[in-house]
């Protein structure tokens, strides 16, 4: 009686296997898998309710040190295609080596600079990305061509118009430098001519060294700089430590390497671009 029990565990356990392995087979087959946020953002502004857009990378995760589990490795190889953005998220090639999945590099055409992945805070490389998913899209969904076309047509002019607020922030600015903790807004900077000061590197997870809050402080006086663009989504204690010890003040700014679960699914990389703007307007005017 026993050995039939443990028979029919066995079946049971390998019926649902079989059930889970198809489900996912069968949800991701029509599903493009994007990586970071700022890809996953932009292709869904350009895909919309045409195909079903997810995304790899956890909200709260941190870019630089993600690492996909045996299950986001399946959803990839089940995929129809696969965006992402060159660099941070390599690791994404080599499980497709071999499948049917289609791959796309959204950042085709774009030279990296200093090993920062961050392109997507300057309007002038987001409007490249936004042609390259377009482009990935028409591909991998020709019939739907002039769809992906008049959504893409509508993205860059929203980055048109953000391009030229940013210039008109920038040219009525009192400074033309800014202090940040995490240094995600170089490509915005090299852009608009703006110079900026970090008290990090590029990985958000670093603690600045004594040696580095001593020369921020120095730097703070000299400058006399009365604001510090942080992002929200990172835990930098040193930042906190750094306000009370000068009187500087915090402006929120997203960088987008890592986003929360509410800023997934309320806003888009558009909005976060015109919270951006005005965060700039006020650490450049003080």
């Amino acid at each position: 009686m026993k050995k039939w029990i443990h028979f029919l565990v066995l079946i049971t356990i390998m019926f649902s296997f079989l059930l889970g392995g198809c489900s996912l087979q069968s949800k991701s087959t029509n599903t493009v898998y994007t990586t970071i946020y700022p890809v996953y953002s932009l292709t869904k502004l350009i895909a919309k309710d045409k195909i079903k857009v997810e995304k790899i990378v956890k909200d709260g995760a941190e870019i630089h040190s993600f690492e996909p589990s045996s299950r986001d490795i399946a959803k990839l190889t089940s995929s129809k295609a696969v965006i992402y953005l060159g660099l941070v998220d390599e690791w994404v090639k080599k499980p497709l080596e071999g499948t049917k999945t289609k791959i796309f590099k959204a950042s085709d055409g774009i030279v990296f600079q200093n090993s920062d992945p961050h392109i997507w805070t300057s309007p002038e490389l987001l409007k490249k990305m936004a042609k390259n998913i377009k482009d990935a899209l028409t591909r991998i969904d020709p019939k739907n061509r002039q769809y992906y076309e008049t959504n893409y047509n509508f993205v860059i002019s929203k980055l048109d118009e953000l391009d030229k607020k940013f210039q008109d922030v920038v040219s009525r600015a009192k400074r033309k430098e800014f202090l940040i903790s995490h240094p995600a807004f170089g490509y915005l900077a090299k852009q608009y001519g703006l110079l900026q000061y970090s008290i990090t590197g590029v990985n958000e997870e670093e603690e600045p060294s004594a040696a580095k809050m001593k020369e921020i402080i120095k730097l703070i006086r000299k400058k006399n700089i009365k604001y510090i663009l942080v992002d929200p989504n990172e835990n930098l204690p040193a930042v906190k430590s750094l306000a009370k010890d000068t009187g500087v003040k915090i402006t929120y700014v997203y960088g987008m390497g890592i986003v929360s679960k509410e800023q997934s699914e309320r806003e888009t990389i558009l909005s976060l671009m015109e919270k951006n703007l005005k965060a700039f307007e006020i650490v450049l005017n003080n």
